[in-house]
């Protein structure tokens, strides 16, 4: 799930041979988007969404710009050219269906994410993409902990600048637990760290935590150094697609190509024929890709080719449920608009399907420490899905609990870590947290 999907053989052939066509498109579909745009106004101060998926503000979307995934070209594309054009809502659309990306790429684009926000109306859309950005910082096992204060500090900076102390200093303590207790970091990289704390709180006026941080940074913690472990869950590598399935997803490309291309072309309004032409390809690729997951999964004996096909099934549904719920801006499946809630289900399906998985192979593992650590990786990969909206209706109490009991078990089963995951209340919401070792 940290991979972004790279296209099958016959799908890059045809992918190359139209890029600089489409791409052409893309970039013209950002000015078409004045008269597609139908956006409006956003309260401030809005409570932030049990799911970040019903903040989302579909007819806020760029259909043209969207459009440029379903034709082939890489979402983390889109989701660059969407906030560097200042196209927010297209660029949340992208962040909100699309798995694919590293939880640092995710990290990251939220954080450019809720700077385009915080420059419009829509500072709720800032606030709730600086805290997906704190959810990878905290909850990914995969984010080197250099990174994570980096994550953590730029947010709590963000925040800042929108008169949101509160959540600035939470930010801000997280990166301080982690610039003084993590073994995993040089001491260069911690005066760094405390450096740029102090000046943080001294903008908030918090006068005793800044002369502490500068004190640390003056004096750093000595903490033996530790090589950091050797994530236990297998990456993700890309399913070969058969012919049928491959000619399928190369027609959609096609037709969302030319969809777009008549969009910008006509002012964003482009004849029924070209949306039904797309829906036509889109249905047709779902039955092909459908039946070919089922097939292989229910056959398939290793559990490195079973992860590979779950993961590449929730791409597909992530996808099908983005249609579905019209986050491209438009419509385009009616059937699957009628059916949202039977698609949700079956990405929630898929997503269980892929942690048990996960749970057959760290039952094999054969050393407790590494099924405590393997355990918690898979924790920590569901919540996160969960917290970002990517694992629709997941057991929020549940795993949080599971999470919290794999960690005592994990501090006593691995002496060398000294920090953990915890949670706090804030507020009515219980968020997680990083915490030092007692």
């Amino acid at each position: 799930m940290s991979q972004t999907k790279k296209p099958s053989c016959l799908g890059v052939m045809i992918g190359v041979s139209l890029l600089a066509i489409f791409m052409a498109i893309m970039l013209t579909a950002l000015g078409i988007w004045f008269f597609t745009m139908r956006q409006q106004p956003s309260k401030t101060n809005l409570p932030v969404a049990e799911s970040p998926i019903a903040m989302l503000d579909v007819k806020a979307i760029d259909p043209a710009l969207a459009l440029v995934s379903l034709g082939g070209i890489p979402e983390s594309q889109v989701i660059a050219e969407a906030v560097k054009k200042s196209r927010a809502e297209t660029a949340l659309a992208g962040l909100l269906f699309y798995p694919n990306l590293s939880d640092k790429e995710s990290a990251g684009n939220f954080l450019l994410l809720a700077g385009a926000f915080a420059k419009t109306v829509n500072q709720d859309k800032a606030l709730l993409s600086y805290q997906m950005a704190y959810a990878c910082a905290i909850l990914s096992p995969d984010i080197p902990d250099i990174v994570r204060t980096d994550l953590l500090l730029q947010a709590a900076e963000g925040l800042m600048a929108l008169q949101q102390p509160e959540s600035a200093k939470l930010y801000l303590a997280q990166a301080f637990t982690i610039a003084a207790g993590s073994p995993l970091l040089q001491a260069a990289q911690r005066k760094t760290i405390f450096e740029r704390l102090q000046k943080n709180y001294l903008t908030l006026d918090e006068r005793e935590l800044a002369r502490k941080s500068l004190d640390l940074s003056v004096h750093p913690p000595a903490l033996a150094p530790i090589t950091p472990a050797v994530l236990l869950l297998p990456p993700y590598q890309p399913v070969p697609l058969p012919p049928t399935v491959q000619t399928a997803e190369a027609n959609r490309w096609l037709k969302a190509q030319q969809l777009a291309a008549l969009m910008v072309d006509r002012a964003g309004n482009a004849p029924p024929e070209a949306y039904q032409a797309l829906e036509k390809a889109l249905l047709e690729e779902d039955a092909q890709k459908q039946q070919f997951y089922e097939s292989q999964l229910s056959t398939a004996t290793q559990v490195s080719q079973k992860n590979n096909l779950c993961l590449a099934q929730i791409s597909w549904l992530a996808t099908k449920y983005r249609i579905a719920k019209r986050g491209y801006g438009v419509s385009l499946v009616t059937a699957w608009e009628a059916d949202a809630p039977q698609i949700q289900a079956d990405l929630a399906k898929s997503y269980q399907r892929l942690f048990d998985i996960y749970a057959d192979l760290i039952v094999a593992l054969p050393d407790i420490s590494q099924i405590d650590q393997a355990t918690t990786e898979k924790l920590r990969h569901e919540v996160l899905a969960g917290e970002l909206g990517w694992y629709p209706n997941y057991s929020k109490d549940l795993k949080r609990q599971q999470l919290m009991d794999i960690t005592t078990k994990l501090m006593t089963t691995h002496p060398e870590i000294n920090i953990f995951i915890s949670t706090q209340q804030v507020a009515d919401k219980e968020i997680y947290i990083f915490k030092i070792r007692n």
